[in-house]
């Protein structure tokens, strides 16, 4: 399974449905395995981390990705996975990419 390091800059507001020991903590490394459309949340990208399963805290199945910041290094690396794991257009995934550029 591929995975793209990154770390946590934003912990705050943990659902009351994600457990104390599944939540994420700022300045903590973790691998993203997974990057989608959010359900909840269609504007907003989720990703699976390889160090936390949080699928059965309904509804919340992902982290939102603006959680977590990325090395420069790995943008080729995200985009391919946001590609391989979604169903954005090249409009959307432009979009994408300039956000992700902004908290790189």
């Amino acid at each position: 399974m591929t995975s793209i390091p990154c770390i946590c800059i934003n912990d705050k507001d943990r659902p009351s449905e994600i457990p104390v020991e599944k939540w994420i903590k700022e300045g903590e490394k973790y691998h993203v395995t997974h990057i989608f459309k959010m359900m909840q949340q269609p504007m907003i990208q989720g990703c699976e981390l390889k160090e936390r399963d949080i699928s059965d805290c309904i509804p919340f199945n992902c982290f939102r990705i603006d959680r977590f910041a990325f090395e420069k290094e790995h943008l080729p690396a995200i985009m391919e996975m946001i590609q391989r794991c979604s169903d954005l257009n090249s409009i959307q995934l432009e979009d994408l990419q300039k956000y992700i550029e902004q908290i790189v």
